[in-house]
């Protein structure tokens, strides 16, 4: 009767520890990174600090809510990646209320892009496609207080293109916004 029933309970719990797929989109909030998870800037583009070394760069693997902010896009996320792109930053950062900061990269060939900034429970806040040439490139952005309060961080994703369509880089950096003293 004891195996019996340790056969029964085998038999069920099996299928549903591998049968269910696991979540891995449970997180409710964004795992900034280590430290104060912000990678520092003057105004100048200058590193001020150790920053976050998982900001600015490329993503390997993206969570499903991550891809999601980018269905809009017929461009398949899980490719590989071109690479090539090189001094991704957003500076200042941090940057003041109500202020603007230069999102800067240097790109191997021209192509497109989509920027999504969302809060740090996943909220899209804004989001943007840029056109881009070959070489160094910046673009001006504004952080309106009624979009991005004081003292907060967010998170910037962003996917970038060759105008063949082929995937050139994913990745993620994060700003902060604070408001003076």
């Amino acid at each position: 009767m004891y195996i019996r029933k340790t056969f029964l309970l085998l038999a069920f719990s099996v299928p549903l520890a591998f049968g269910c797929k696991k979540d891995n989109d449970t997180e409710a909030t964004i795992d900034f990174g280590p430290g104060e998870g912000v990678a520092y800037r003057d105004a100048y583009n200058r590193p001020m600090g150790g920053g976050d070394n998982t900001d600015w760069g490329s993503d390997g693997t993206w969570r499903s809510r991550e891809k999601d902010l980018f269905s809009d896009l017929s461009l398949n996320l899980d490719a590989a990646q071109a690479g090539g792109v090189s001094n991704m930053s957003i500076f200042p950062n941090p940057v003041v209320l109500d202020g603007e900061g230069t999102f800067h990269f240097n790109a191997p060939s021209e192509g497109r892009g989509k920027l999504v900034w969302v809060s740090k429970t996943y909220q899209v806040l804004d989001s943007q496609n840029i056109q881009f040439p070959k070489g160094e490139t910046q673009f001006r952005l504004s952080f309106p207080a009624a979009t991005f309060p004081k003292d907060q961080k967010y998170r910037l994703y962003y996917v970038l293109s060759k105008t063949d369509g082929s995937l050139l880089l994913k990745g993620h950096g994060d700003l902060l916004i604070y408001k003076p003293l």
